[in-house]
């Protein structure tokens, strides 16, 4: 299906060979490779993924990851590529363009040709073996096989014989286990043989891994989830050793710089830090620095568009002025620091961003069609960043860990050539899914409220790209108006990061309609398509947002935080020319944004203009007195003046504590749901529900039900019984069920015309009028079980057609059914559950007779007491029975007390605290007005459709309501 103005498809493309866990016992058997090593090595390479025969970023293919990269080639799309911005992120507009080394193709060798090798030890083409998931993995066991047989193993059953072989696989064939490249990859492999693994693909593929702790404990393998960290890593993580003035690398015989998990077996190769000419300013390729966990707020992700060797030669190479804190290898997620984190590194285009970031490189290639990453990359990327996010205190959240495509330009000119890495392809729910960080599902969007961007990175969810194959992808579209064009000049192209909001990214919620979500995004309403899988709502208690303060038509946006001019002269230091200066965005009175912190921080710019620290007060940290908050502005955070906005708590869940209702509805195009929480004064917005089945019932009508933490919700459309869940702590509801199924409440032999429900203790009694009589079934959420259908009217000696516009209610164990009986008079019959007898009586003749057309009734059951509403001639009358006192009150004119002004065509009514909440239908809008008891006053009629309220929908036939 494609969603109208949506750009995305949901159907999955064309499912693989069934039976993805016998084809690997089957290779397995034919190759004599223990199955679950196969499995293991398949998973961490891909997770079992085929990604539809598309290459990873390093070249790997299909679900047993292996590679096919031609380096020439890759060379050939380095030389297109985005050209490189000032990573030092200057912003200097005037400062004069430096050729930068491009970078580097892959180092060409066999650990970038496995297809090929696996193809012919097959007898296969390799496009077979990208394609076809049989041959990937036959392909992956015969290579498998074969470097056992190379290391003069035995094909041994015992899956702790082959970790040798686990490792050449890594490395495409060198010597076994030895070797330092490919270790990492097979101790992740005997670490998942441990544990064992279960999931299911995109593809709907369902495989399992069975724990092998013994075979792990047995072989070489490193457990590098757990130890100590050694000793000299230690004592650099206590005191990083100084750089001499000039150089990167250690003294002899000084401590281990490294600074990383001891899961991680990371070694040091450094950066550049040398002269590129005579003069002492011009130097690569980071700036010395002395940083604590205080000046480090940012993770930065992103790719290198080379390979490993090449990458890190160009971050040796002082002329690149260009760098980062770490560098991940592809085939075994080694991972290689090049620069202290103590040290600013150039990397992010933004030097407010480099002064507070750790930046992380990941190897990949320009290759075409490339789509996904390695499963080492995400591995030990995420190890390694929850280890800086301990270490340094940076939150879990993606305003904190963000991509280089996130980074803003620091000045307007530089806004255009900001980098797009890691891109749309990079699982970013997988990667914080591993950090720790993963969003939390929530229910119930609020006008106001916070919203983060989350849809699903599988074949359900696969944006159009330009020039790219249908596939999953990590970003929304946005649009100007629901259905309408993308905003701006937005285009599909992957690299065009304006007209999309990524995966984890916090927002606010700026409007609701039907099915469409506008969030506030780079100064104005943006719109997504939103069928609840898409975004969850973030209504967690203590949540702010930030909004211009009072009297501010717009507030300026920044793509860096500077100090004022004052504070660079008071340390003595010259100031950037330009300094503070807007971007071209505004954030205008009336829009909310989400602050990537509560606090603000104090401007600030770190000055090392020489590689030697010889200019007057060089390697000084200057601070001012403006303070800013960094906020999620579009696509890419910015920054605002604190002194320009006020940080105002965001309105926190509709559906969760208070007095609150919820609303079902019947509109022209569908069902749809909102609900209203009086306590808090907020609106859930109007949203669409799942269709009932069979063709669309303009008569269709509905009751609701508040049992536990979910609604239920029962319709008659088109004479068929339908019942649905919402559950009220995701939000999501259930499908429909026909009650009219062997099962549930079983068949009925005439359509039904009517249906109300009440619920006594864990049991909801559903009531309906089918051939003229009165049937009960009833569900028991206890026991899990439908009662059959039983003839009420047969109990009561009801003749055919007694009752009609009926309506139930229960005190206790107590149910009462209210009708309009063939005399025209009101008639009630009770089921007193504790005692199973049925009683039958004329309340017409206990609260007088009504002058006019009753079209509607409506009851609700409060303590001893049942309040009983008609709708007569459009207008509102109301009765209450006292059970207590055994007694009726006579009618009483809800209309006149509500001043209620316009003709009403359904009524809905139920109970929170001590208010009555009315709900009315009128002009194909739906009105409330609500009693409240305690105070003895009404209010008046107000529109629920209203913008402040649940905003708008289509003409309304009818409404049910039930409260808490």
């Amino acid at each position: 299906m494609v969603a109208s103005g949506a750009t995305y498809a949901t159907a999955a493309p064309a499912a693989p060979t069934a039976g993805l866990q016998a084809q690997f016992a089957a290779a397995a058997k034919e190759f004599k490779v223990p199955e679950s090593i196969l499995l293991a090595v398949s998973y961490q390479e891909t997770r079992w993924e085929s990604h539809q025969g598309r290459p990873s970023t390093t070249g790997n293919y299909n679900v047993m990851g292996l590679t096919q990269v031609d380096p020439a080639a890759v060379a050939a799309a380095q030389a297109t590529a985005e050209p490189e911005v000032d990573l030092r992120g200057d912003g200097d507009p005037s400062a004069t363009p430096r050729a930068v080394p491009a970078p580097a193709p892959p180092v060409d060798g066999p650990a970038l040709h496995t297809l090929e090798a696996a193809a012919g030890l097959i007898g296969r083409p390799a496009a077979e073996l990208r394609e076809n998931t049989l041959q990937s993995i036959r392909g992956g066991a015969a290579f498998l096989a074969e470097q056992q047989r190379r290391a003069k193993a035995p094909l041994s059953a015992d899956p702790a014989a082959w970790y040798g072989a686990v490792v050449r696989f890594s490395n495409g064939g060198a010597d076994g286990q030895d070797s330092a490249e490919g270790r990492e990859f097979a101790d992740r492999v005997f670490g998942t043989l441990k544990t064992g693994a279960t999931r299911t693909t995109s593809e709907g593929q369902r495989l399992t891994l069975a724990a092998d702790p013994t075979a792990a404990a047995h072989s070489p393998a490193v457990d590098r989830g757990a130890g100590s960290r050694p000793a000299a890593r230690e004592n650099a993580l206590a005191a990083p050793a100084a750089e001499a003035d000039g150089t990167a690398a250690p003294a002899a015989g000084a401590a281990d710089p490294i600074e990383c998990p001891s899961s991680l077996n990371c070694d040091f190769k450094p950066a550049a830090y040398a002269q590129n000419s005579a003069d002492v300013n011009d130097f690569g390729n980071y700036s010395v620095a002395n940083r604590s966990g205080s000046e480090i707020d940012y993770i930065v992700i992103h790719d290198t568009e080379g390979g490993y060797a090449g990458s890190l030669a160009t971050f040796q190479n002082p002329a690149t002025l260009a760098s980062a804190h770490y560098l991940l290898r592809s085939s075994d997620g080694h991972v290689t620091q090049m620069v202290a984190n103590k040290n600013v590194a150039w990397h992010a285009g933004n030097k407010t961003v480099n002064m507070r970031s750790v930046g992380i490189e990941h190897e990949g290639y320009a290759l075409s069609g490339a789509s996904w990453y390695s499963e080492q990359l995400y591995q030990s990327s995420a190890t390694l960043t929850r280890y800086l996010a301990d270490r340094f205190g940076v939150p879990l959240d993606r305003e904190h860990i963000i991509g280089h495509d996130e980074v803003p330009g620091p000045i307007q000119s530089s806004v255009k050539g900001m980098h797009w890495d890691p891109g749309t392809f990079w699982d970013w729910n997988h990667y914080m899914d591993l950090v720790g960080g993963s969003v939390t599902p929530d229910q119930g969007y609020v006008i106001g409220g916070r919203i983060t961007i989350h849809p699903p990175f599988s074949n359900a969810y696969r944006p159009v790209i330009s020039n790219a194959p249908s596939q999953p992808a990590n970003f929304v579209y946005l649009y100007n108006s629901p259905g309408g064009s993308l905003i701006g000049s937005g285009t599909q192209s992957a690299s065009d990061w304006s007209d999309k909001a990524v995966a984890g990214g916090s927002y606010v919620v700026a409007d609701l309609q039907g099915q469409w979500t506008a969030i506030w995004y780079n100064g104005q309403k943006a719109w997504f398509w939103n069928d609840g899988s898409i975004a969850t709502a973030d209504n967690r208690s203590g949540q702010y947002v930030l909004t211009p303060k009072a009297g501010l038509s717009s507030v300026a946006v920044y793509g860096r935080s500077y100090p004022e001019w004052a504070a660079f002269s008071a340390a003595g230091v010259p100031a950037p020319n330009p300094n503070i200066v807007a971007l071209d965005y505004t954030l205008s009175a009336g829009q909310r944004y989400v602050p990537a912190a509560t606090t603000p921080v104090q401007g600030d710019f770190y000055y090392a203009p020489t590689i030697n620290g010889s200019a007057a007060n060089d390697r000084t940290w200057v601070t001012g007195g403006v303070r800013y908050y960094p906020i999620r502005y579009n696509h890419r955070l910015a920054f605002v003046s604190a002194d320009d906005v006020d940080l105002v708590p965001a309105p926190t869940d509709v559906l969760a504590g208070g007095e609150r209702v919820q609303l079902l509805a019947q509109t022209s195009s569908g069902s749809v749901n909102a609900g209203a929480n009086y306590t808090r004064g907020v609106w859930e917005k109007y949203h669409a529900i799942p269709a009932t089945g069979g063709a669309a019932d303009p008569n269709q009508s509905f009751t609701l039900l508040y049992m536990g933490s979910q609604l239920h919700a029962v319709t008659v459309a088109n004479g068929h019984v339908y019942t649905a869940d919402r559950n009220l702590y995701t939000g999501e509801w259930s499908t429909w069920f026909d009650l009219q199924v062997g099962g549930l409440a079983g068949p009925l032999s005439s359509p039904v015309s009517e249906v109300t429900v009440a619920a006594t203790g864990n049991t909801m009694h559903v009531v309906v009028v089918s051939g003229g009589r009165l049937l009960e079934a009833a569900a028991d959420y206890s026991a899990g079980r439908w009662s059959q259908w039983g003839d009420i009217s047969d109990v009561l000696g009801l003749p055919a057609g007694a009752l009609t516009k009926i309506a139930a209610t229960a005190n206790g164990n107590v149910m009462h059914i209210n009708g309009i009986g063939t005399d025209g008079r009101i008639h009630g019959a009770d089921a007193d559950y504790n005692r199973g007898v049925w009683g039958y009586g004329d309340i017409t003749g206990a609260v007088g007779p009504l002058n006019g057309t009753v079209s509607g009734l409506a009851a609700v059951a409060v303590g001893s007491q049942q309040h009983l509403l008609a709708l007569v001639d459009g207008r509102v009358k109301q009765a209450t029975a006292d059970y207590a006192a055994g007694r009726w009150s006579g009618w009483g004119d809800v209309s006149a007390s509500t001043g209620q002004t316009v003709s009403l065509t359904k009524l809905a009514v139920t109970y929170t605290g001590s208010s009555l909440r009315l709900f009315g239908v009128s002009g194909g809008r739906i009105l409330n007005a609500n009693g409240d008891y305690a105070a003895g006053v009404w209010s008046g009629w107000q529109d629920t459709q209203s913008p402040g309220a649940a905003g708008p929908i289509d003409p309304v036939s009818t409404v049910a309501v039930a409260g808490i």
